[in-house]
């Protein structure tokens, strides 16, 4: 069954947040995170993190203090983590290909700042959209995921098409209206197996 919307259950649009678990209150993008969740579960949709700490635990925390249902994807591995109080419901994954598949049945994901893990997260979605029905959309959150898709369209072989597949939100308001035009336009046509 390929990935994506044809695999998840009916309800709300789940929108999946990825970030640093490392980033903290005072900073910026934490903030941003809170705000994000908080504008997500107004909207009543369905917020999943990767259940921990963080960036994931802000967007947990407001999504959840507004009322929305939030799915965390803990790593069964990682014992020395504790996942977040926020999450209303936890999907254990014993590896990472466990978790992945979780987060590509999202309507959509959000990378906000992180590590290798929130990039690699973002390119298996990203690389997804340009081959499988019904993928997650893709909504890069800040100044550095621009400068990154900059560097990835210069040194990567990208074309302006699969540019259009991961837009850069400069804000928290531009990335939920992103998300709600992507949401309502629904799941993309695929070109196909590429190389």
């Amino acid at each position: 069954m390929p990935v994506g919307r044809g695999s998840r259950p009916p309800g709300p649009p789940t929108v999946a947040v990825v970030g640093s678990a490392r980033v903290e209150e005072p900073d910026p993008a934490w903030r941003d995170a809170l705000a994000l969740g908080t504008a997500l579960g107004r909207r009543g949709w369905r917020l999943m993190t990767g259940g921990y700490a963080g960036l994931m635990g802000a967007a947990a925390r407001g999504a959840r203090e507004a009322g929305a249902a939030v799915v965390g994807l803990p790593m069964t591995a990682w014992t020395g983590l504790t996942p977040s109080p926020w999450c209303t419901e936890l999907r254990w994954a014993a590896d990472y290909s466990e978790r992945l598949r979780h987060l590509l049945a999202a309507d959509a994901v959000v990378a906000l700042p992180g590590g290798v893990g929130t990039l690699a997260e973002a390119a298996v979605v990203w690389s997804a959209l340009q081959t499988e029905p019904g993928a997650a959309r893709l909504v890069l959150l800040g100044p550095r995921w621009r400068r990154l898709r900059e560097a990835f369209a210069a040194d990567l072989v990208v074309g302006p098409g699969d540019l259009r597949l991961a837009p850069v939100a400069g804000d928290v308001d531009e990335a939920v209206s992103l998300l709600e035009r992507l949401v309502t336009d629904g799941p993309l046509a695929t070109s196909g197996p590429r190389g």
